[in-house]
């Protein structure tokens, strides 16, 4: 048999086998890629996780809540003066009475976030 022919069968062969192969390949590669995007998608590699709480650790994060919690205090005081007025009507200082309260609501959920 000469070096030729044996190069002929050498690439007929190598041929085969990679046509033969491939698809099975491919098959595997799509099947690992959805299911590395699924789980990627859930979180189950703990990356949004991590990012989440870098996020909330974060100084921007932290300025904001204390930006929101002075703003709560100062709308506080702002209807603490008005509440003082003893000219008030009924229903001004229900009204007055009640965003108190909710602001209230408001700046004690505002200081859970900042711990």
């Amino acid at each position: 048999m000469s070096y030729r022919n044996e190069m002929n069968q050498v690439a007929k062969e190598t041929s085969w086998t990679f046509w033969r192969f491939l698809p099975i390949f491919l098959i595997a590669v799509v099947i690992l890629s959805a299911i590395g995007f699924g789980l990627n998608s859930l979180g189950l590699f703990g990356r949004t996780v991590v990012e989440r709480k870098v996020f909330e650790n974060s100084f921007q994060y932290t300025e904001a809540r204390k930006t929101e919690i002075a703003t709560y205090e100062a709308q506080l005081a702002e209807i603490d003066g008005k509440l003082a007025n003893p000219n008030l009507d009924v229903d001004t200082r229900a009204n007055l009475e009640a965003q108190k309260s909710a602001l209230n609501i408001q700046l004690a959920t505002a200081r859970r976030k900042v711990q």
